[in-house]
């Protein structure tokens, strides 16, 4: 009985040369897949950074600041700066806190905002020892001691029964205690760019908020400008009241921005 011959080598396709050469050469599948991995991991840790804590703005990855992804940490105190206002202190936490005796500190702005006295002593009161959710806004800047940041966290309910994500920003405008010092942007119907209709549409909500503070004349309007005629305030309190009883607990402006 005649007994089947292999293939000739020229007659097996390139995947099946490459199946063959990959059984045989074991240390040359040791060192691919050591070499392909490692590669893998590097890009990994570089993109995600999940042992890195920062401590400056410059650590702060640049693909960070253009995706706008979210980091947490703690503030730990508020520090005052004659330059560039009020800065928060924030322990950062990366998704891996394996160093978490580590001292570093992260100092950041809220970002699009000059925040007053009042500002800096209600950042006392209410920021101080609370974990918080800060958003790289700006790109980096060697010359900048802060990192400038949305920065959010959450009040619970006078009930306990919900949640409300608090932006910072917002909420000092809201209350009069800060300026807006960046212009509205203006609509950029050619720019396509992720990352700057993010922050435009930021900073047009900051700029509702210090609009509405202006028309309530509260915080450092209520004597920069001049009163509202009577009709007005009575009509502004009966809007305020109603919007008050009609509108859902989840959207509701919480107590301490009330």
């Amino acid at each position: 009985m005649a007994t089947e011959r292999a293939p000739p080598l020229e007659d097996k396709s390139y995947f099946r040369r490459f199946c063959d050469y990959m059984s045989h050469d074991t240390k040359g599948v040791e060192i691919a897949t050591y070499t392909v991995s490692g590669i893998l991991f590097v890009v990994a840790y570089n993109k995600i950074r999940p042992l890195t804590r920062f401590g400056k703005p410059s650590d702060i990855p640049r693909h960070f600041i253009r995706e706008q992804i979210p980091q947490y940490g703690r503030v730990t105190k508020i520090e005052p700066s004659i330059q560039s206002g009020p800065l928060l202190v924030v322990k950062h936490r990366p998704p891996l806190n394996i160093f978490f005796w580590s001292s570093k500190t992260l100092p950041v702005k809220v970002a699009g905002v000059d925040v007053n006295a009042n500002g800096y002593s209600w950042l006392q009161t209410v920021v101080v020892n609370r974990q918080v959710t800060f958003v790289p806004v700006h790109q980096k800047d060697t010359g900048k001691e802060y990192a400038e940041c949305c920065v959010y966290f959450s009040e619970l309910s006078a009930d306990k029964k919900w949640l409300r994500k608090v932006d910072l920003g917002q909420a000092l405008l809201q209350l009069g205690f800060a300026k807006l010092n960046t212009p509205v942007p203006r609509v950029k119907l050619a720019s396509k760019d992720p990352y700057e209709q993010r922050v435009n549409a930021y900073f047009k909500k900051l700029a509702h908020s210090e609009s509405q503070a202006k028309y309530r004349r509260v915080g450092l309007w209520q004597h920069t400008l001049p009163p509202n005629v009577l009709p007005v305030r009575l009509w502004q309190s009966m809007c305020d009241r109603l919007t008050q009883r009609l509108s859902p607990k989840s959207y509701r402006v919480p107590e301490l921005v009330r």
